[in-house]
């Protein structure tokens, strides 16, 4: 049998809570540097790199040299660099527009100074809504970090009985009770195909990445930290397994762990002088068990599951939810000057300065709107909540990326004059025999039920209820046929049920006995 994979994702964020612009150089050598350094002396171990926009930029303006180390990982192939929006916002509290230019930034960030484009991103917090993934999509992304916890309790009801966090405004959910779950469990080592078309991605949870923090905390031994690694290996042993995945300040420095846990603001980012030689031990730990891959290597090490992924909206990593980020005192102040902001540029600019025919002419003006207005959801800047307070540099850097938006509205004003909106769209009523849903739930082959998940299979019941309610042929038979074909997988779900009036006690499961009984 061959060996255990593992992944180490390591998250690089410069826009961290209570990193101010003076401890940058110091937080970058006493932690990235030391990644690099530390991987460097063990060539056959690879790890992840990952990176925000915003942080590769300030790392070739502050410490070129210890990005030149970065990009020499990368190009050796010991590095996997990993993309994240560029200045680290939540992607369920923002529309879907605004999270692909986010990412869209960051993808010229390191072009720029990588000299390629990211395949694998981040997604901050693991904040779920369904438009989320093609935010990343749009943007190039092929390979997505998921979390475990968050699927499980969204597809598996005994699971999510145990582990559902039921209060939404909680910021935390790690002192919930567990599942008692088979490390054997295919989602926590195998990919999922097609979240949405191109999309590739895998699971990182809490039952391994939060012995990271600790081991370099010092509360757990190197042999705490590898027994844990072995326990959620399984015994199968395939496919990979991602045993880190958390923020890369904590390999170096305590990050903001002292404000968060200690309620101490005067030790943020101190340096850990220990830190390379935790790292070196953790790295020859690790081999000893297994081999150190890459997250895109991970996620082709095994066939995929079967299974579409679904998460529910709102869903965060930690057994929480976005809106523990959009709850605190600076998002809800915030978050009217955002909505105005958009509604703004949407009703009055957008149109014009985004139609073909003025769009080379406007661009400079609508990516520096997007560039401020996607920063001004920096997620740091809201963060954390009360009754710890935000730090007023973070608070001061969102604010003045809400100033120079609205400065850049004003010049948007000043450029539109004497250009006309377009006639707004005529809406029209859809004829009573249209079959057409109208609604755009999925990329996929809405046909090819079998990979629909949870929210795109309810969705294909009401579009295949369009056609039944359509007296025309074939629509009303085609219809039946769909309806009996979806109700048919979830019965294979273990989702079986009443079926609805149109199948119930005239039509058979088979799709082949309701095209013959009309």
């Amino acid at each position: 049998m061959s060996r255990p994979k593992y992944v180490a994702i390591f998250h690089a964020n410069l826009n961290y809570a209570f990193l101010v612009p003076e401890n940058y150089e110091r937080v970058i050598r006493a932690s990235y540097e030391v990644i690099f350094d530390g991987f460097a002396k063990h060539p056959e171990a690879k790890y992840v790199f990952e990176a925000s926009g915003y942080t590769i930029e300030q790392m070739a303006k502050v410490t070129p040299d210890v990005l030149e180390k970065l990009k020499a990982a990368v190009e050796r192939g010991q590095c996997e660099f990993m993309g994240a929006p560029y200045s680290h916002p939540i992607m369920a509290n923002i529309p879907e527009e605004d999270g692909y230019w986010s990412c869209e930034f960051a993808q010229r960030i390191y072009e720029k100074h990588l000299g390629q484009r990211a395949r694998s991103f981040w997604n901050p917090e693991c904040t779920w809504m369904q438009y989320v993934p093609n935010a990343f999509r749009r943007a190039g992304v092929e390979y997505l970090t998921l979390d475990f916890e968050s699927y499980m309790t969204s597809s598996d009801k005994d699971y999510g009985w145990v582990e559902r966090n039921r209060t939404h405004d909680m910021n935390w959910g790690g002192h919930l009770p567990w599942y008692d779950l088979d490390p054997d469990c295919k989602f926590l080592h195998r990919p999922f195909k097609n979240i949405v078309p191109g999309l590739t991605g895998m699971c990182r949870s809490d039952r391994l990445i939060g012995k990271y923090l600790s081991y370099f905390r010092g509360s757990t031994t190197i042999e705490d930290f590898t027994s844990n690694m072995k326990k959620w290996t399984g015994s199968k042993k395939e496919g990979a397994t991602i045993i880190i995945a958390d923020d890369a300040e904590y390999c170096g420095t305590a990050g903001y762990y002292y404000v968060k846990y200690k309620g101490d603001y005067s030790r943020c980012f101190e340096v850990d002088p220990d830190a390379a030689k935790r790292l070196d031990a953790l790295i020859v730990g690790v081999l000893k068990e297994g081999d150190l891959v890459t997250f895109i290597e991970g996620c082709e090490a095994s066939e995929p599951v079967e299974e579409p992924f679904f998460v529910e909206d709102r869903m965060a990593w930690h057994r929480t939810y976005a809106d523990a980020w959009a709850n605190t005192p600076e998002a809800r102040g915030w978050e009217p000057d955002l909505i105005n902001m958009r509604l703004e540029y949407k009703n009055k600019y957008q149109p014009i300065v985004e139609a073909p025919e003025n769009e080379e002419k406007f661009k400079d003006i609508v990516e520096r709107f997007w560039l401020h207005m996607t920063n001004s959801a920096n997620s740091d800047g809201r963060w954390p909540p009360p009754p710890l307070v935000t730090c007023e540099f973070n608070r001061d850097w969102v604010q003045n990326e809400i100033d120079t938006t609205k400065a850049v509205l004003a010049e948007l004003a000043e450029a539109t004059k004497g250009y006309s909106l377009p006639e707004p769209t005529e809406i029209v009523v859809p004829a009573k025999d249209d079959p057409a849903y109208g609604f755009n739930f999925t990329d996929k082959d809405p046909s090819d039920i079998a990979h629909l998940n949870a929210y795109e299979i309810q969705h294909a019941i009401y579009a295949a209820h369009k056609k039944v309610d359509c007296p025309k042929e074939p629509y009303h038979t085609d219809g039946l046929n769909e309806l009996a074909a979806v109700f048919d997988e979830l019965d294979a779900r273990g989702q079986e049920g009443l079926r609805p009036d149109a199948l119930a006690g005239k039509f058979n499961k088979s799709r082949i006995d309701v095209a013959t009984n009309d």
